[in-house]
């Protein structure tokens, strides 16, 4: 009976996967032939009269069709999936194995062929038009192709290595405030990711004079934070020093010290009331035979050890700190892009922004609920390369405090309410925004999926937001979001005081 149940059993789930991988083709070709059709109706009326058409027909006027016959594409996708998905469905009953992947495969190479050569076509036949993407925006594809590819692949080869060093964490044997893990997870993620952006950076970068602080930092922070994953799983380690809060603190500012003493700065800051700029470089200390400007460093170190803290402190829940870092990623590279004129840092800009948003992305199958892997203090370079990022686009920075708004508020109510309660604002605890959703009844994913979802919102706002109303807008939508966390604080206070 046992048998008979684990085969109906095995032969359900066989079933399943095979229909959620058809599902999976289905959905593909669905999405290539909506763009055929969407890409069609912006282009067609660029299109000659004729179109090169019947490529299989001998050169000459006999491979021309009228324009209409490019409609003939989608319809002829349409035909190939309906036709994969019956064949796929009549191969199912028979249980042939490997069936649904070499339907799927056939047909979704045919519409992605069929694709191409509808773009082809009515790009080599048609009068001029603007490109529907920016072509610096084409430009960022490659790198954010190889990043999240290598992350993808190399990070479960570091899982395997992780597992045989010890660096898990077991939250039957580690305790900490704020851990809510449900089963033993690698530690990492973060040094992998400074690994790798640091390789694809030089390959796709170099080595600029005014990025090797940068570059310096984020090796640092990524040592760091392999060292303090390490002592975190090993209770005799002689590194169990790092887990004072003070320390780390300390550490952070002297990485981020590097940034700053190889000529990266906030030079100026936007005068919200009057209008202007406050120029920051002018104050100045002179040191011997040199001028310092002592505010702009103090300033931009501060900014950015705050940017790495409250980013650190929305890393608490699976799933939840890939999409923030990929997503605020994507935007400052979007945003590195919109200078007029575009200089030299503004695409070395972007370029780092794919590949960050690459890697972050990569990770995110392993790093979801419920994870394989935790990012770990090493988090704190992924940190580093917005706050840098947002800080080369020089004007952006208020724009990317939108991008960063959850995080930010989130910090910030944070760091008042401890210090309302006489505790020290550097220790963790279960006070967080994610903590507090968690206690509402909200489950993990739902909670990774709501920062994933605000975060593009707030993306989106950003980038459409006037550079004139910016600061407005962050006002405006920096106290909506306040109240709400503000107002879950109380009512938490509140059911603990009642408890």
């Amino acid at each position: 009976m046992n048998l008979i149940k684990k085969f109906l059993k095995n032969n359900y789930l066989s079933k399943f996967h095979v229909q959620t991988r058809a599902f999976s083709f289905v959905l593909l070709n669905i999405v290539l032939i909506l763009f055929q059709i969407i890409y069609i109706g912006l282009r067609y009326k660029y299109l000659n009269s004729s179109i090169p058409f019947w490529y299989v027909m001998p050169w000459g006027d006999a491979q021309l069709a009228p324009a209409n016959a490019i409609y003939l594409l989608p319809l002829i996708s349409a035909v190939v999936l309906i036709a994969g998905a019956v064949l796929n469905y009549l191969l199912g009953r028979y249980y042939i194995r490997y069936s649904s992947e070499v339907v799927g495969i056939f047909a979704t190479f045919s519409v992605l062929f069929l694709t191409y050569s509808l773009v082809r076509i009515i790009v080599t036949s048609s009068t001029p038009f603007e490109p529907l993407i920016n072509p610096a925006l084409l430009g960022l594809a490659l790198p954010f192709a190889l990043a999240f590819s290598l992350a993808y692949f190399v990070i479960p080869q570091f899982i395997e290595f992780a597992k045989e060093r010890g660096l898990v964490t077991n939250p039957g044997l580690h305790t900490h405030p704020a851990m809510i893990l449900t089963k033993p997870s690698v530690r990492g993620a973060g040094f992998v990711y400074a690994i790798l952006f640091l390789l694809l950076a030089i390959i796709f970068i170099g080595f600029p004079k005014h990025l090797i602080g940068f570059y310096i930092a984020i090796f640092m922070l990524g040592i760091l934070g392999i060292v303090d994953d390490y002592q975190n799983t090993h209770q005799r380690s002689v590194f169990r020093i790092l887990e004072n809060p003070f320390l780390r603190l300390f550490l952070l500012f002297c990485g981020v010290s590097v940034v700053v003493l190889s000529g990266i700065q906030i030079g100026f800051v936007s005068n919200p009331i009057a209008g202007g700029t406050f120029d920051l470089l002018n104050l100045t200390v002179k040191f011997g035979n040199h001028i310092i400007p002592v505010i702009a460093d103090i300033i931009t170190v501060v900014w950015i050890v705050w940017v790495l803290n409250l980013l650190s402190w929305s890393n608490g829940i699976d799933g939840q700190y890939s999409g923030i870092i990929g997503l605020a990623s994507l935007f400052i590279g979007i945003l590195a892009l919109r200078f007029a004129p575009l200089e030299t840092i503004h695409t070395q800009v972007a370029v780092l922004a794919a590949i960050s948003a690459g890697i972050a992305f990569g990770f995110t199958k392993k790093t979801w609920f419920p994870s394989s892997i935790m990012w770990g203090f090493g988090a704190m370079s992924a940190g580093l390369v917005l706050a840098v990022l947002s800080i080369l686009i020089r004007t952006k920075i208020i724009t990317s405090v939108i991008f960063l708004l959850i995080p930010f508020l989130d910090a910030s109510v944070t760091i008042i309410r401890r210090i309302i309660q006489k505790k020290n604002p550097l220790t963790g605890d279960r006070g967080h925004l994610h903590h507090l959703l968690l206690d509402r009844g909200w489950s993990v994913p739902r909670i990774a999926l709501f920062y994933w979802t605000t975060t593009a919102a707030f993306g989106v706002i950003g980038l459409i937001s006037s550079e004139k109303y910016v600061v407005q807008v962050l006002l405006t939508l920096g106290g909506i979001v306040a109240f709400f966390i503000v107002l879950m604080n109380l009512r938490s206070l509140k059911k603990q005081k009642q408890l």
